[in-house]
């Protein structure tokens, strides 16, 4: 297996972007698990695109990269690799299956698995690679909690240089002994889990904060010395200059001489010009720690709803749901009043998307007005969303990127990239119907692909809101700080839970 991954002086800048993205970037990465952290747009998916060799840096360079394998966010695999997998019987192979409890016996049933068991497969199929260097991008997107913990056992298992790019808080306090912190202007590295690092960051940022206004204030107390000096230097020059004074004035003339000989008065001029230097130094150095600051934050979402008439959403009194593969059995019937904050867990495969589908088709025969958040994008539904946006007007356009950067992430992606994260792209999905006016709201997985910061910002959003709202979640702290009701799907069997709020 690798022994590490050194960067070195990296700098890299997207040719469509006007500041560049890393810059004398240092990180190194030693056998476990190292995190990296940041906001949506930050970076963490180009560097690991550096390590993998398929992006080049513009300055410095990638040592020991070599083996790699690059597990990315999506939910698909080659067919040929799929069948290279399922037809492996090798002992390494079917260690990896069983760790990761893989059923799938033949490639046409893929299709047909739920977003979180296909990507058990494929990362079993990473794992079984036996690469020295192994990069999981999100790899508990769409994974229930049982799922997670299963990850996590599996990851724990793995030898080499392990790179975790990861927004699950859970998964990065258990597994990653190393952490890389991305942010604009700034990225650090630090050992420990991610709150053991965090809790680092946060007192080295209250520290660049507090030496900048120190610097900050040298600097104004400088100037302000400066003025004085300068003030006293036209004096001195005016007490040494000859200019005016008669021809015949040899007392006056005789002063003048004297001052300049004994040098009281040049003294003034010398000492501003040993302030000017002083005062150059420190403005370069209040620039310098300016130029690392964090960023400021400006998070929060504002939905904008119109209170409805109707009292009731969805009714259901009968025993079963159809969903055409299956049927799910309901125990009590189920309800959505005008009031409701309804979350949807369970095992993957239990068919909560399902629900979540049939929901909205009643919905929409109904013709209530709706928001629907599905659990991933088409590539269809990507063009079709970018060109939606491209055509509003102006103003339309502003509002929907003041709504993209209030949930933490750079406008100027807009015209200065073309390949936007899966978080971003959801950000956006987000700011374009922030507007919208929907009676209810319907979301699947929402905080799938988002940084931990965009998580809070729905979380505290969706808490205020007057307009009911169903999601899917195997997010269980999101979930509970939610919710107020919980639909349990076990076994094909919806129960219906009320969450307490104390």
């Amino acid at each position: 297996m690798q022994n590490h991954i050194s960067i070195e002086s990296l700098s890299f800048r997207y040719e469509s972007s006007s500041e560049p993205l890393f810059q004398n970037l240092d990180l190194h990465f030693a056998p476990g698990w190292t995190a990296i952290v940041g906001k949506n747009g930050s970076g963490k998916s180009t560097l690991a695109k550096m390590i993998l060799g398929e992006i080049f840096p513009d300055s410095g360079k990638v040592i020991g990269n070599t083996n790699v394998c690059y597990v990315s966010q999506e939910s698909e695999i080659s067919y040929g690799d799929l069948e290279d997998f399922i037809y492996d019987g090798s002992n390494t192979t079917g260690y990896w299956k069983n760790l990761l409890n893989v059923k799938i016996q033949n490639t046409n049933e893929f299709e047909f698995l739920s977003y979180g068991e296909r990507r058990r497969v494929i990362l079993a199929r990473a794992f079984a690679k036996n690469s020295s260097i192994l990069i999981l991008d999100e790899p508990t997107n769409h994974l229930d909690f049982e799922s997670v913990k299963l990850i996590q056992k599996t990851i724990l298992q793995y030898r080499g240089v392990g790179i975790l790019i990861s927004h699950d808080r859970y998964l990065l306090d258990e597994v990653a002994n190393s952490c890389v912190f991305l942010s604009k202007n700034f990225s650090s590295q630090r050992p420990g889990n991610y709150s053991a690092g965090k809790q680092e960051m946060e007192r080295e940022t209250n520290e660049r904060v507090k030496n900048w206004q120190e610097a900050k204030l040298e600097r104004k107390k400088l100037e302000a010395e400066l003025f004085r000096r300068r003030e006293d230097a036209s004096l001195s020059h005016k007490h040494r200059s000859k200019k005016g004074l008669d021809l015949h004035d040899h007392d006056g003339r005789h002063k003048k001489n004297l001052a300049r000989v004994t040098g009281k008065d040049g003294q003034a001029g010398r000492l501003k010009k040993q302030l000017d230097k002083r005062t150059e130094h420190s403005v370069h150095k209040e620039e310098s720690l300016f130029v690392i600051l964090p960023e400021k934050e400006n998070i929060g979402l504002v939905w904008k709803t119109k209170p409805s008439k109707r009292n009731n959403f969805f009714h259901w009194e009968k025993r079963l749901i159809p969903f055409g593969f299956a049927d799910l059995k309901i125990e009590n019937p189920i309800l959505i009043k005008s009031n409701a904050k309804i979350g949807i867990s369970g095992t993957n495969g239990s068919g909560k998307s399902s629900l979540l589908r049939f929901l909205q088709k009643v919905i929409l025969e109904k013709k209530i007005p709706h928001l629907y958040l599905p659990q991933e994008f088409s590539e269809i539904e990507l063009k079709t969303m970018k060109s939606e946006f491209q055509s509003y007007s102006p103003e339309k356009r502003a509002r929907v990127l003041a709504g993209f950067h209030r949930l933490g992430s750079d406008p100027k992606r807009f015209s200065e990239s073309e390949d936007f994260s899966p978080g971003e792209w959801k950000k956006l999905f987000l700011s374009i119907h922030l507007e919208s006016e929907p009676e209810i709201i319907l979301l699947d997985e929402p905080t799938n692909h988002l940084d931990i910061l965009s998580v809070e910002a729905l979380e505290s959003s969706l808490s205020v809101l007057g307009t009911p709202f169903v999601f899917v979640s195997h997010d269980r702290r999101f979930l509970l700080s939610v919710a107020e009701e919980e639909w349990i799907l076990e076994n094909w069997v919806l129960t219906q839970k009320h969450l307490d709020r104390i």
